[in-house]
């Protein structure tokens, strides 16, 4: 759960947020499962509280007991739960042979991504088909939203106090030599991205790996969504960039229409 989220709820269940964070703990938890001691631990919480949560999350499939027998993982009830949720978002309602159309003329990886607090998250994403290669993010995935071009574009158009509650400190995380990292570098990138109308991230997340990203507006003007390319850094020189852009504009003006931008 959100801290920021989670500390201003009105009326909190106790149980409900313990249940939550004992999910959350489980996320990175290894194949072969985690021991209710190492979340115990972890979390601060007494071991009979977390055996009580787990004990009632596999009743209904949420979590389930490894074979092992003192381990317990995610159960298949959340992925079936979350597989739900792009059905229930429009942005997921949109045609994908867009975006498989725009993978195939720049031969390159296609994603769509949403800001979900300081994190853009993946929500749709074409592969190319014709080459081997195959640019991260997984579906799903949430990235850095000052270190990925699509987050630059998600947040291009937020006044300087919403910046600054995003992240919160003038120092950013350094994941390259090449991430920004600081506020006030950030603010100047996003001048430009303004300015230019399109961001990009030249090997700020992943060393090899450059990407091109463009906003996806609604009814209001206002930024929904972005659109990015990507692939490897020495495919995605200056011509490469200039050569995707406009197919990726085209993209994103047809992907903006759907939800009433004009």
């Amino acid at each position: 759960m959100d801290t920021e989220e989670k500390n201003t709820t009105k009326y909190p269940v106790h149980t409900l947020e313990k249940s939550l964070e004992i999910i959350e703990a489980m996320k990175e938890a290894p194949a072969g499962g985690i021991r209710i001691v190492d979340i115990s631990k972890k979390l601060n919480i007494g071991k009979s509280t977390i055996h009580r949560i787990l004990s009632t999350l596999a009743a209904y499939g949420y979590v389930e007991k490894c074979s092992e027998g003192r381990k317990y993982r995610l159960g298949w009830k959340l992925f079936e739960i979350g597989s739900l949720i792009p059905r229930q978002r429009n942005l997921n309602n949109i045609d994908m042979i867009i975006l498989e159309e725009l993978s195939d003329k720049c031969e390159a990886t296609v994603n769509l991504g949403i800001r979900i607090n300081d994190k853009v998250a993946i929500i749709a994403k074409v592969d190319p088909q014709k080459i081997p290669f195959k640019a991260g993010p997984y579906l799903g995935e949430q990235e850095p939203l000052h270190a990925t071009a699509l987050g630059k574009i998600l947040i291009s158009e937020l006044d300087d106090d919403k910046i600054k509650s995003i992240f919160k400190s003038p120092e950013l995380v350094k994941y390259t030599n090449n991430t920004i990292d600081s506020l006030r570098k950030l603010r100047d990138v996003l001048a430009r991205v303004r300015e230019q109308g399109y961001a990009v991230d030249q090997e700020e997340l992943c060393e090899g790996i450059s990407c091109i990203a463009m906003p996806i507006r609604n009814y209001e003007q206002n930024i929904v969504a972005a659109l990015s390319v990507s692939g490897p850094s020495f495919r995605f020189n200056f011509n490469k960039i200039a050569e995707i852009k406009q197919d990726q504009q085209n993209a994103c003006v047809e992907i903006s229409r759907f939800f009433g931008a004009h």
